[in-house]
């Protein structure tokens, strides 16, 4: 646990700060019952973390996972306006498609499929969360503060994911990914300008960016490259109709303080999701996983045959474990200063 994240994070537990936060956002004041509500689930959400960290990994991943939602559930109740906890959908919002078919369907234990696993979205909390959140975005150009932030609105539901659609897009676990699978579907971003009267431009690196370049010339963007870099550049109109997608690394940062910003390969439909909402998902895959299928993921962590994607599913828990807190306290200082 990043103490001083945690620190930052104590704030959510305190009524007196609750309340001050929430009269900066919204304009009006809070009442003592959902300013409650608030600090309960910050105060568990810091419990089931400090318990994930002591924990064995055989349950690691899903005290963790419960983490994330008692966090994600204090950050919906102080951006909300209306209602309180009561309010908040029960469902986790996301459900497993078919996992016994690919775990349970064969004569052993197949680790090398743990990658094929899908998850849909579906009414719950996390459907809540993205509403709540604005599915937003706090961008990182070349400094340890908020240059930007982008809202990608919201997808509609239905929308399946592979494990692998998911590990593919996270840079920060890139060391062990790339053992395993050459689909790596983002691209450092070296520059990036946007101006309303001049449009948007980046420049990203062009060995990576190659691989997924016509993902963005479909949806409008031009691309010029030479034979390091590649500039992608588009006006208002396009970025504002099909926002490009991004992620940084918040583990593996520049000079240990600045979250490196990567362009990522868009996600079928176009139905992007920010860093906060990928994140999310990562912890439910990995949640669901020990929860539902113990035997295979004893197995994994055990050292069993076919188990080349434990590094990574091993550096995907450290990630959700270290970045989520991150993530969620940042984007409460970007909503006070920006006031929206």
């Amino acid at each position: 646990m990043n103490q001083e994240v945690w620190q930052q994070l104590l704030s959510l537990e305190s009524m007196e700060i609750v309340r001050k936060w929430y009269k900066t956002i919204h304009g009006r004041s809070l009442n003592e019952c959902r300013t409650k509500e608030i600090n309960a689930a910050a105060r568990q959400a810091r419990e089931y973390f400090r318990n994930a960290n002591n924990s064995n990994f055989s349950v690691r991943p899903l005290l963790t996972f419960y983490g994330v939602t008692s966090l994600s559930r204090a950050l919906l109740l102080l951006l909300g306006t209306n209602g309180g906890e009561a309010n908040l959908t029960g469902a986790h919002g996301l459900k497993t498609v078919e996992w016994k078919n690919v775990l349970c369907g064969k004569s052993s234990v197949r680790l090398d499929l743990l990658d094929e696993l899908k998850i849909e979205t579906c009414g719950g909390l996390f459907y809540d969360f993205v509403k709540g959140t604005d599915n937003r975005i706090s961008i990182h150009v070349r400094s340890e503060g908020v240059d930007w932030w982008l809202s990608y609105g919201t997808p509609e539901l239905g929308e399946q994911f592979s494990f692998a659609d998911i590990l593919a897009r996270i840079p920060d676990l890139e060391k062990d990914y790339i053992n395993i699978s050459s689909e790596v579907k983002y691209a450092v971003v070296n520059d990036m300008t946007y101006k309303p009267e001049v449009g948007f431009q980046v420049k990203v690196h062009k060995a990576r960016f190659d691989t997924f370049k016509d993902a963005y010339t479909t949806l409008g963007y031009a691309v010029s490259c030479d034979d390091n870099w590649c500039d992608v550049v588009c006006d208002t109109e396009t970025i504002n109709r099909s926002k490009p997608l991004f992620m940084h690394t918040y583990i593996q940062k520049q000079f240990n303080a600045i979250p490196v910003l990567h362009i990522v390969e868009p996600f079928p439909r176009s139905s992007n999701y920010s860093q906060l909402c990928i994140t999310y998902i990562t912890s439910y895959f990995l949640g669901m996983l020990v929860r539902y299928y113990p035997t295979q993921w004893m197995s994994l962590i055990q050292g069993d045959k076919e188990d080349a994607l434990w590094p990574t599913l091993n550096r995907a828990q450290n990630f959700v474990e270290n970045s989520y807190p991150d993530l969620v306290i940042e984007l409460i200082y970007d909503v006070l200063k920006t006031g929206k």
